[in-house]
């Protein structure tokens, strides 16, 4: 009866931890896109004003958005090594 019980209980403990796994997944991926998103507005900000004050030629502002947010993916990538 003990071991029918154990069983039991470690197979009800690995269902649990592959439905939190899949939790703390899903809550990561949400997460890293929060960030990503708000990193590429602060991004599309940041370019416009060094465009808008005269540290870039304005022809230059995609190139400088593009850099910055590869930057930004690439930087978050290494972090969460993705």
């Amino acid at each position: 009866m003990t071991t029918l019980a154990l069983q039991s209980l470690s197979f009800s403990t690995k269902i649990l931890e592959k439905v939190l796994g899949l939790v703390k997944n899903t809550f990561k991926g949400m997460m890293i896109g929060y960030m990503i998103a708000r990193q590429t507005q602060a991004n599309r900000h940041i370019a416009e004003q060094l465009c808008r004050y005269g540290e870039y030629r304005r022809d230059e502002y995609w190139n400088m958005l593009s850099d910055l947010n590869q930057k930004t993916i690439q930087d978050i990538q290494e972090e969460f090594g993705r």
